[in-house]
């Protein structure tokens, strides 16, 4: 291999800053449009009223992950192990 190639042909796809910010904006107009596509039907599968509220599975499935991350890191004390514990 050449010593002269640049470090932009040794990167993959996804470290080039390009391609990350061309992905989120891809990402983000796809959660925006299917946020805009449930103005369109209603959902006659509720279980429960709130089911009905706008986008509610987007912002219920976000504020699920903020706890599921939270939980993580309140756990994290409980159950980590020192860094020698299998040298032991």
């Amino acid at each position: 291999m050449n010593d002269s190639t640049s470090k932009d042909e040794t990167q993959s796809w996804f470290e080039k800053r390009g391609n990350v910010r061309t992905l989120i904006g891809v990402l983000i107009v796809a959660c925006i449009g299917l946020a805009v596509a449930d103005l369109f039907y209603e959902n006659d599968h509720a279980h429960f009223p709130i089911e009905k509220s706008f986008a509610f599975q987007a912002w219920f499935g976000f504020v699920v992950f903020v706890v599921i991350v939270f939980l993580g890191v309140a756990l994290r004390p409980i159950i980590k192990r020192s860094e020698d514990y299998y040298d032991r």
